[in-house]
Order: structure tokens, then C-alpha cells, then sequence
């Protein structure tokens, strides 16, 4: 009779902190802004900094309550600005148009170091360790990240050929559109 207690114990208290665990989950739930998730999901999630927040979660934050302009990701452009501005439903940014860039690395000036590559967070650069690095152009965000670690300042940023509009198109009117 005396081992009865000790079983029945340990279920009980088992059974009463899980309870306990339910109800502090409910008491101390958190509400999160579905919008910093959407402007999250737009965002390149590089972790680049360049918009002075040291990751894309916080940038979407201040984005989403109006601390940071719908434009502070360089990498993204100006049709992620106004993409982010629709989403927000605020006026989009008429700003100065910036030219999507990506990175380009001169052939003569790589001695392969590699460096690059490891700073680079969208795997955009490939090359072997001593043997000349090309850059994905398709990878790319032109974030800048390689070119401050190059020793031999063989990296520049250029217009991207993609994406540099070649002859004068309609312009995109962001109140018409419409994003999910």
C-alpha cells in the first residue's frame, strides 16, 4: 500500500504543471503584428545591415510602425518600396529611383582569396579557395557586403543588366495594384 502513493504522486504533479503551463501560455500570450510577418516575407532576409538595423526582422518592424522608411532596403529597390508601401497602405515613396546593382569582380585584380564568399549571405559568389571568384548575377542583391572584405578592391557595384530598363515603360501606379 505504501508504493500507491508515490505512483499517483507523479502523475498529479505532472497533470498539474502542464496545466499550469497551459494556462501562463494563455495569460502571457504575446499578440504579433501580422503585418511585420507580410513585410518580413518581402524582404530579402539577407541580414546585410544596410538599412541600419542589424537584421530584416527588426527592419520590418520599424517599417511597420514607422520608424524606418518603406525604402530603407537598398537591396530590394524601389519595387520592394513600393510593394512594402501597398502592403502598409501608405503613399509610396516618389523618391528618387534607385537601378537595381549587382556585384561584378574584376578578372585581373582576384587572386582568389575567398573572403568574399564567406561575408557573401545569398551564396552569390562562387570560386574555389586561390583560383578567380564570378559572381551569380541572378543571386545577387548588390548589398555591398563583399566589397568592404576584398583586400584588392576587386568588386564594384554596376547597374544590373536584368533589371536596368532599356527604353522608357509606363510607370508602375502602386494604387491600382494590389498584393496578397
Amino acid at each position: 500500500m505504501d508504493f500507491i502513493l508515490p505512483v499517483l504522486a507523479v502523475p498529479a504533479i505532472g497533470t498539474l504543471i502542464g496545466y499550469l503551463l497551459g494556462y501562463a501560455a494563455i495569460y502571457f500570450k504575446v499578440e504579433k503584428d501580422p503585418r511585420i510577418e507580410a513585410v518580413i516575407a518581402l524582404l530579402p532576409n539577407g541580414q546585410c545591415g544596410q538599412c541600419g538595423f542589424p537584421g530584416c526582422a527588426q527592419a520590418a518592424g520599424a517599417m511597420v510602425r514607422g520608424e524606418a522608411p518603406v525604402g530603407a532596403c537598398t537591396p530590394g529597390g524601389a519595387a520592394l518600396a513600393k510593394r512594402i508601401a501597398v502592403l502598409l497602405d501608405l503613399p509610396p515613396d516618389d523618391g528618387e529611383e534607385s537601378v537595381p546593382q549587382v556585384a561584378v569582380i574584376n578578372a585581373q585584380a582576384c587572386d582568389g582569396c575567398g573572403r568574399c564568399q564567406k561575408k557573401c549571405n545569398f551564396d552569390a559568389i562562387i570560386g574555389a579557395t586561390r583560383q578567380q571568384h564570378g559572381i551569380l548575377g541572378d543571386d545577387c542583391t548588390g548589398c555591398a557586403a563583399c566589397i568592404a572584405i576584398c583586400p584588392q578592391q576587386a568588386i564594384e557595384l554596376r547597374a544590373d543588366p536584368q533589371l536596368t530598363p532599356s527604353a522608357a515603360k509606363p510607370r508602375f501606379d502602386v494604387r491600382e495594384a494590389s498584393y496578397v
